[in-house]
């Protein structure tokens, strides 16, 4: 099993034996995206309230986690349990798993996606005990019922710098105030339309600079060249840094903290935890109208919006930002925290989460572990 470094604070509070587990999260993707972000921030909120195990690749040590072999041993037999998917292969594998070879699961599959889905897609989620949409628009693409939870952030991760200073100590910051964008670095992402818009408005805005955080992929580096060669030829360089990809995750809550503002520039996106992540940190967001972020963002308020698609458009609404005077940027970034705080905090996910584990959970046995599932302390809803 493959494990990269924390993100956040918490130690694994696992059940009294891995057996006693009655939700079992699968992470069956060979590569860390968002969909590993969004269960690795929930987990460890999950665990305190129900007994739960994740098993697969690209996870971190804040849940109760097995390996994918000791899973299909301990819980082949014994009461229903949730094996709660989120891709693809993780809802073929569950229904394998029940039909085939007889497992006794009750199947869950959270959708992100904003397109309808495939054939085969719809195949398989048609046969599911229960479907989630992270957003009401990827509720919409759906053509089932689905209870709609969004997703959270912990917020004793990510929250705004102690007493407003943002910690830029040792993150060797191009600018005065300095943007952020985080994500692969791939056209989907937008991380060309960003440097299209940063090629035109820096310039005109020298206290600001830039970074961009993520990894290339091999097949992207190419790309990910052209860009630097774009910055450079515009004479850039040096305030456009590409950080790379940041082993460590406990390290990414520390540069939302020292940004003055945060970009999404994506063309397409499931949910876009960035957003989230950047405002619960403080920083107003620039971001275009994928995902989630139209369901967040309150235009002028928290933040801005731009078209999809549209580089024309996203270099306007960051000249907005650009031209904000500090004072009314850091209050932008106070309503983001609030907003955050109030609406989207990792409890309030797990809160949702829970509802539908437990009411499935609530036709099966009535095990001593079901009991302890069904009567936990309650998260805040």
């Amino acid at each position: 099993m493959t494990t990269l470094a924390s993100p956040g604070v918490h130690s694994p509070q696992p059940p009294a034996a891995p057996a006693d587990a009655r939700v079992i999260t699968p992470s069956l993707g060979t590569r860390f995206s968002g969909i590993n972000s969004a269960l690795l921030a929930v987990g460890p909120e999950l665990a305190r309230h129900i007994p739960i195990v994740a098993t697969g690749f690209k996870l971190t040590p804040v849940m109760p986690l097995i390996r994918l072999r000791t899973a299909l041993r301990l819980f082949r037999r014994g009461p229903k349990r949730i094996w709660h998917a989120r891709r693809n292969v993780e809802m073929v594998a569950g229904l394998f798993l029940r039909h085939v070879l007889r497992y006794p699961l009750i199947l869950v599959w959270t959708s992100h996606a904003l397109r309808r889905h495939t054939r085969f897609t719809r195949f398989c989620y048609h046969r599911m005990d229960a479907v989630i949409a992270t957003t009401r628009k990827a509720a919409n693409f759906l053509d089932c019922p689905a209870q709609v939870v969004y997703l959270g952030v912990d917020l004793k991760v990510y929250h705004p710098p102690k007493k407003g200073v943002r910690e830029s100590a040792g993150k060797n910051l191009p600018g005065k105030r300095n943007l952020g964008l985080f994500g692969r670095v791939r056209a989907s992402k937008g991380t060309g339309d960003l440097v299209a818009a940063l090629i035109e408005l820096l310039p005109r805005y020298p206290d600001w600079g830039a970074v961009i955080i993520g990894q290339a992929t091999a097949q992207e580096l190419a790309y990910e060249q052209g860009l630097k060669n774009q910055l450079a030829a515009a004479g850039l360089s040096e305030r456009v840094r590409f950080v790379g990809f940041i082993p460590d995750l406990r390290e990414i809550p520390g540069w939302y903290r020292a940004l003055d503002l945060v970009v999404c520039a994506s063309r397409a996106e499931g949910f876009g935890l960035p957003c989230l992540e950047g405002m619960a940190s403080g920083c107003p967001v620039v971001a275009t109208t994928a995902g989630a972020w139209p369901e967040i963002i309150t235009e002028g308020e928290d933040g801005w919006l731009a078209r999809i698609n549209d580089p024309a458009d996203l270099a306007r609404a960051l000249e907005k930002a650009l031209a904000t005077d500090d004072q009314t940027l850091a209050e932008m970034g106070r309503r983001a925290c609030a907003k955050v705080t109030r609406d989207f905090a990792i409890e309030r996910e797990a809160a949702g989460l829970l509802k539908v584990y437990r009411m499935l959970l609530a036709s099966s046995d009535t095990s001593p572990a079901a009991a302890r599932a069904d009567s936990p302390d309650q998260p805040p809803a």
